[in-house]
């Protein structure tokens, strides 16, 4: 076996072992590192946009905006995907999918407040890397962000539901 196929083998199970180390908390996460299980969770949504992602050539992006006091009950997916046009044609613009997820026992309340500043975040990451590769941020394009939050309560909340 060539040393670069043994090299893969071992990352997938130094994967293996801390996905099933840590399920609850990676188990959603390595789902939808996928591009197809992402198509069915925005497939959920309505909105004549979520026809123009281009699902077959969505790639996975390696970082993550969480900030360490959040990292005990959240992570993220970051993707990004072309868009396609009324034809069904890919263009060059971009949309980045960031997918929150999140692993609390109760509701946040500045759960938007926290999307938001994750969002600033990508931006920033966006603007940085323009910057890297640019001469100057005026003609800079940022690629819109589509959050998705997936929320895994750790038991049903204990509370009367209105009828």
């Amino acid at each position: 076996m060539a040393k670069r196929d043994r090299a893969a083998k071992h990352v997938s199970r130094k994967r293996l072992e801390q996905l099933v180390r840590q399920f609850k908390e990676n188990g959603v996460k390595v789902l939808l590192e996928h591009p197809e299980n992402v198509r069915e969770l925005i497939g959920m949504l309505s909105g004549p946009w979520r026809d123009r992602i281009d699902f077959d050539h969505m790639k996975l992006v390696k970082t993550t905006f969480i900030r360490r006091d959040f990292r005990h009950v959240e992570s993220d997916i970051v993707l990004i995907a072309p868009l396609l046009d009324r034809r069904g044609r890919r263009t060059r613009k971009k949309l980045l999918v960031y997918v929150l997820i999140e692993h609390q026992s109760e509701p946040d309340r500045l759960m938007p407040l926290r999307i938001l500043d994750y969002v600033v975040q990508i931006f920033n990451f966006q603007l940085r890397q323009w910057t890297g590769a640019h001469d100057s941020a005026s003609t800079v394009r940022l690629q819109p962000v589509l959050p998705q939050r997936d929320y895994t309560l750790s038991h049903l909340p204990n509370r009367t539901f209105p009828k």
